[in-house]
């Protein structure tokens, strides 16, 4: 699951500096945006999972990871902020979920999510 988050991170074209020592963080997001900052990881990663594992072609995957895009940037801050926030929370999922919880939770909150930030 981990070599996942390495090509979803890939996938996303971030050129973000890797810092030497612990993250500060430049921006607090919370509530709403922190909201939306987290659907938007989870569809990102649910995406490229299910395009990995071959279950839907490149189109959807391509699609899905657009409607990311679109939710990641009802974040506040800068992009390249938004983009350091969007990084952690992959590595934040990717460490505190199985695979099967990952799924769970996706299916518990994609219809909310989506209605949410995809209007």
């Amino acid at each position: 699951m981990r070599h996942l988050c390495i090509a979803t991170l890939l996938a996303l074209s971030f050129a973000i500096p890797v810092q030497s020592g612990p993250a500060h963080a430049d921006l607090v997001i919370d509530g709403r945006a922190a909201q939306a900052l987290h659907c938007s990881a989870m569809l990102f990663i649910v995406s490229s999972t299910l395009y990995d594992m071959g279950e839907i072609a490149r189109n959807t995957r391509d699609t899905a990871q657009r409607a990311a895009l679109v939710i990641l940037d009802q974040v506040p801050g800068t992009e390249d902020q938004r983009r350091r926030a969007m990084v952690q929370r992959f590595d934040r999922i990717m460490t505190s979920r199985t695979p099967a919880q990952l799924v769970t939770e996706y299916n518990d909150t994609a219809r909310w999510c989506r209605s949410a930030f995809l209007r």
